[in-house]
């Protein structure tokens, strides 16, 4: 503003100046009378159109400055708040990412469980548990064919109530296989969880059969009469 107000100041003068000029000169007798207030009526008229304009486009020129300080904010905002969605957005892709991957390996854990299960000659061998005489002693279904262990796993998941879920689950240690059977009705008094290890064996008499080792029923170890007779209960209900 300093510099602008000293050029108005300066264009005054030399306006001054100038008229003062054509004062002398008309008073000289080289401009004829009036001559010289004619010119100065214009020059003047010329000067207020051309300060017209210039004021119109420093006004321009203002208005033009906001509107850009204005943009450069609204940039800047919109930078900010896009650099923030990104971030979130990268967030989320990095949980998503971790999610798929733990359900992956879930997916992995599932599919390993359900390919590591007996072969079907261990499942097809009758299924026999040893008294305390060491005698094998088995189940016999209709038309006198032995209990497998493929037979005992599907009465126990097809039989009692059809409101009741069977899971089971097969884990291989060693020479042994055990068998987890998870057993849900309604309540909590109805839950069993068995655990029953079973072993591939080949009888002095020279027959392959699958020995019920042992048993656990909520973790609580069996004995072997409870075994035995829950043999002859099976072999009961089965020659029914």
């Amino acid at each position: 503003m300093g510099k602008m107000d000293w050029s108005v100041d300066q264009l005054e003068r030399d306006l001054a100046a100038s008229f003062a000029l054509l004062g002398r000169m008309e008073q000289g007798g080289a401009l004829a009378p009036g001559e010289s207030a004619a010119l100065a009526d214009g020059v003047l008229r010329c000067m207020n159109g051309a300060l017209l304009k210039v004021s119109e486009s420093l006004e321009a020129q203002a208005l033009l400055r906001r509107e850009l300080n204005a943009l450069r904010e609204e940039l800047g905002r919109t930078g900010s708040h896009h650099q923030t969605f990104m971030q979130a957005q990268d967030q989320r892709i990095h949980l998503l990412e971790g999610e798929v991957q733990r359900l992956r390996a879930q997916s992995l854990l599932a599919e390993d469980a359900l390919r590591h299960f007996p072969s079907d000659e261990f499942l097809s061998r009758p299924l026999v548990v040893r008294s305390a005489q060491g005698d094998y002693l088995g189940v016999s279904v209709v038309a006198g064919a032995p209990l497998c262990m493929g037979d005992f796993v599907r009465l126990v998941e097809q039989g009692g109530d059809h409101r009741r879920i069977v899971c089971t689950l097969w884990e291989e240690r060693g020479t042994d296989w055990f068998l987890t059977m998870s057993l849900s009705g309604q309540g909590a008094a109805h839950r069993r969880c068995y655990v029953l290890e079973t072993r591939a064996v080949l009888t002095p008499s020279g027959n392959q059969v699958t020995e019920l080792v042992g048993m656990a029923e909520n973790g609580v170890p069996v004995s072997d009469d409870f075994l035995l007779q829950m043999f002859r209960q099976l072999r009961e209900t089965l020659q029914e």
